[in-house]
């Protein structure tokens, strides 16, 4: 077997170069510096003044999410408005209201009752019967508008 010979005196690394940890341009490419904000160290130690500053800005506060250390004198960030939350209570609203307990609503009490009576002279009529009947006329118009459709 043969040896294998790599050179690489002329390859240069990409983590060499310092890029933003923000915005990814290498140091070369923009025309703003790279600093070190805080006491990260590595790829993620180098970052452009203007998106940190940015960045402190979204967040509210100038504190680094990777080392935990407050950034470099000079960043600041904006106050946090306190937005005033008003608790709710859901459980009255599911609660509904029976009509033949209330005192204002007493003819409409008088109109169930008449209603029920009513209905016990056609007994023979049950709720099922009342179903398969609905059921049936909502295929016979379905039917009927389909059939109108294709004609």
């Amino acid at each position: 077997m043969g040896d294998i010979v790599l050179l690489v005196d002329d390859l240069q690394t990409s983590c060499a170069i310092p890029h933003c940890r923000i915005c990814h341009e290498a140091e070369f490419e923009s025309c703003k510096s790279l600093e070190a904000p805080c006491a990260c160290s590595g790829t993620v130690k180098f970052a452009h003044r203007d998106c940190i500053q940015r960045w402190c800005n979204e967040k509210g506060n100038t504190t680094c999410e990777i080392c935990l250390q407050n950034y470099e004198p000079g960043y600041s960030a904006p106050s946090r408005k306190c937005e005033m939350i008003e608790p709710m209570t859901i459980r009255d609203s599911l609660e509904i209201p029976r009509r033949e307990h209330d005192p204002e609503n007493q003819e409409l009490g008088g109109i169930a009752e008449r209603a029920t009576a009513g209905a016990e002279e056609y007994s023979h009529c049950s709720s099922a019967a009342d179903r398969s009947a609905s059921c049936c006329r909502f295929l016979a118009l379905t039917v009927s508008s389909c059939s109108s459709y294709y004609a």
